[in-house]
């Protein structure tokens, strides 16, 4: 009974001083050393009606009673309970240029239609899938000090971001203050963690049986208007340089450039690489070359098969969309 008391008074005095984030995190850090034997996780919701915090611990019961017990604490003068939660007309709208006004439904649209890639939507409804795993998993998934740091230092590393002047210039560039940050390089590492315990066991298993199938391929594609375009830059021996020698010509297309696991080829990019030929498409032909191979790597076979995992659970998820009859 001792922990319940100390939860609820130190969210009844966070919430009392109006406290932030991270004061209310080293209060729960302090409660977690004096009751060792309970898993404790602080759940935050700023709310957008009036930009107050609203906090939550989860306690996660010993293994000899197996459970969760949600603990929070809402005084009198709190947001009330029909306002929780609401969204503002504007909301809907992303941007207004000269009148005109585009909604986030069809700015999401144009963007699945600009990326050739994993649909926009699909990586909304992953991120909220892997959130809801962390949170099932905290205990596996927490970062101590130590953790915290190195996650940081890789996170810095894999920008250039040697120097603390570098990294202060990219957060004022991103806009992002020093809780932002650690709570960005948190989650990343958090993530990593999660995708660790879910590929256990199976990534070096899949490896071994078709390494080929997750090398990395480093890929020049051109789209030519017709015949004669297409099959002069197929028997070119340079690819890359005879599509950018057009394109600067005001001849042709750009040539785009990507990386793709072997595994994730587009049927017609595989055609048109296996066989050194153009491939037809609506209104042209696709011509491509592979510029390079990378081996594949664990990390690659790790995000792959975290990928399909997530494509399970978005495909039996349920999902409601909040941007109007869209």
């Amino acid at each position: 009974m001792t922990l319940l008391t100390e939860a609820v008074g130190l969210l009844r005095a966070a919430t009392a001083e109006k406290a932030e984030r991270a004061e209310v995190r080293a209060r729960v850090d302090a409660l977690r050393a004096r009751h060792p034997e309970a898993g404790l996780r602080l759940l935050w919701q700023r709310e957008e009606y009036d930009g107050s915090l609203h906090y939550d611990l989860l306690v996660r019961q010993p293994a000899t009673d197996a459970g969760v017990v949600s603990v929070s604490w809402c005084p009198d003068d709190a947001l009330p309970w029909p306002l929780r939660g609401v969204q503002r007309g504007g909301e809907m709208l992303l941007v207004r240029v000269d009148g005109f006004e585009l909604g986030v439904a069809d700015a999401i649209g144009f963007l699945d239609l600009l990326w050739r890639e994993a649909p926009l939507r699909d990586r909304l409804v992953d991120t909220c899938l892997v959130r809801l795993a962390l949170d099932a998993a905290a205990d596996g998934t927490e970062l101590d000090d130590a953790a915290l740091q190195e996650a940081a230092d890789a996170f810095r590393r894999a920008r250039g971001l040697l120097t603390l002047e570098d990294t202060r210039a990219w957060m004022s560039r991103e806009r992002l203050s020093d809780q932002q940050f650690e709570d960005l390089v948190a989650h990343q590492a958090r993530v990593a963690r999660l995708r660790e315990r879910v590929t256990a066991g199976r990534v070096d298993a899949e490896l071994a049986a078709d390494p080929g199938r997750y090398e990395q391929l480093r890929l020049v594609r051109v789209e030519a208007a017709d015949d004669a375009a297409a099959a002069r830059l197929a028997a070119a021996p340079d690819l890359l340089a005879a599509a950018a020698a057009d394109f600067a010509a005001g001849v042709g297309p750009a040539p785009v450039l990507m990386t793709v696991t072997r595994a994730d080829l587009d049927p017609a990019l595989a055609e048109a690489i296996a066989g050194g030929v153009p491939v037809p498409l609506a209104g042209g032909y696709l011509v491509a070359a592979v510029l390079g191979v990378q081996p594949a790597t664990r990390d690659a076979v790790s995000r792959r098969l975290f990928g399909e995992w997530l494509a399970e659970r978005r495909a039996a998820a349920h999902i409601e969309w909040n941007w109007g009859p869209s």
